[in-house]
């Protein structure tokens, strides 16, 4: 393959794993469930959802408040990946940086004597930065699998990052049905870091890139009976344009910078949940969700013209759609005092045609408590998720058989909240 159509397909490659895997939850890119009530019931949080962060989960529900309430809840997630060579025994690779703060904001106000409700959150709902130890034997300068692009190598490190805006909604129709809807305005950028070549070992190359997207979600709650709800959120799908500097260093034609952009499309996403009061402080619920990740077929990457022949290109991803399932509730044990907990199942989108480093994804089951005082004006929630990745075994990658060999995870949760009720 001549040099320019190799290096071509290598950034290609790189800028594929600008993606990172929603290595969280096993779902492309989207992060855990942000919100602690959220995360205290993974499986079950969208008919019972009866906090803030309805704007997030479901936005009909915010008329349940009786009170302006504001809530920061931050997750804070370990994620430690070991990885070991199928096409080079005895090559192996660990991330590093294993802890991520992910900030999550929320707030609601009730209107018109509890008939409708606004709300506003604030939270990062997709993305993770995946940073490989550059020590590991795959980016050793002189044999490592994983050290340039020309050879099948991918990033030592990657970030992308989202922040989204979502004023919502929310109002009564009668007695039994709530209405909740939304805007999300969401911007995000990204960055890689690679090295190029083994003719030039110090040869790396930067790419950054930021833009905005906007979308919309909704959410329906039939309030069956009063000890049962039915509910249907939907939240829109949502593409981003990135634009950017490309910048190499101690290439063979000098520093210089040029353009970059490129494209995510994140999914379109329907949820269902149906909850059960069984008494006066038990509360039971089981959701399921679809996610449209089949959207994401190919990831264009446009670099601006520069005296190293790395052209712009289109790599094929190839993600299909996916769901989750769960069963999630609460213990109302004592006055002032809540017990939570859920299951959840997560599906991954990644085949193993199109899998990359810095998207390890891999089925998985979600296991979170959590525990949550509330009191006159003041509440404070923490839950914890742990969660079981099935190892990820790789015997035929399209991309680059360097990426061939086995991907295994440690992961867990937590999130935590502070309420103040007005």
């Amino acid at each position: 393959m001549p040099k320019g159509s190799c290096l071509n397909r290598g950034l290609g490659v790189v800028l594929l794993m600008l993606l990172p895997a929603e290595l969280l939850d096993g779902e492309g890119f989207r992060n855990p469930p942000p919100g602690t009530f959220n995360l205290g019931r993974a499986g079950g949080r969208i008919a019972q959802v009866n906090d803030s962060s309805a704007v997030q989960q479901n936005p009909a529900n915010l008329v349940d408040l009786t009170n302006a309430e504001f809530q920061a809840t931050p997750s804070i997630v370990y994620i430690a990946v070991d990885f070991e060579s199928a096409a080079a025994p005895g090559q192996s690779a660990r991330t590093e940086s294993p802890w991520k703060l992910l900030p999550n904001f929320f707030a609601a106000l009730p209107l018109a004597d509890g008939k409708a409700a606004v709300g506003l959150g604030i939270t990062v709902p997709y993305g993770i930065s995946m940073e490989w130890d550059r020590n590991s034997s795959v980016f050793d300068p002189a044999t490592g699998i994983w050290r340039f692009v020309g050879t099948g190598g991918a990033p030592y490190y990657t970030r992308l990052t989202t922040i989204n805006f979502n004023p919502t909604l929310a109002f009564k129709l009668g007695d039994k049905l709530r209405v909740g809807m939304g805007l999300d305005a969401m911007w995000s950028d990204l960055e890689f870091k690679q090295y190029i070549s083994p003719a030039a070992p110090t040869w790396w190359t930067k790419a950054y890139g930021e833009g905005v997207g906007m979308g919309g979600n909704l959410g329906l709650t039939w309030q069956i009976t009063d000890r049962q709800r039915l509910a249907v959120t939907y939240r829109s799908p949502m593409t981003i344009g990135y634009d950017g500097d490309f910048r190499q260093f101690n290439s063979p034609a000098g520093n210089f910078d040029s353009s970059f952009n490129s494209q995510l499309k994140f999914p379109t996403i329907v949820a269902l949940g149906y909850g059960l009061q069984l008494n006066d402080t038990v509360r039971l619920e089981t959701d399921v969700e679809w996610l449209q990740f089949s959207r994401f077929q190919d990831l264009p990457v446009n670099v601006g013209s520069n005296p190293t022949g790395i052209t712009s290109t289109s790599i094929p991803e190839n993600w299909k759609d996916t769901f989750t399932a769960g069963i999630g509730g609460d213990w109302a044990f004592a006055r002032h005092w809540v017990l939570r907990g859920g299951y959840q199942f997560y599906q991954s989108p990644v085949p193993d045609s199109t899998f990359s480093p810095t998207i390890p994804d891999a089925d998985q089951n979600v296991f979170t408590i959590g525990l949550g005082w509330q009191g006159r004006r003041n509440s404070l929630e923490f839950a914890y998720g742990l969660d079981f990745y099935n190892d990820r075994h790789i015997t035929n990658d399209q991309a680059s058989p360097a990426f061939n060999g086995t991907y295994s995870f440690n992961v867990h949760l937590f999130s935590l909240a502070y309420h103040y009720s007005f």
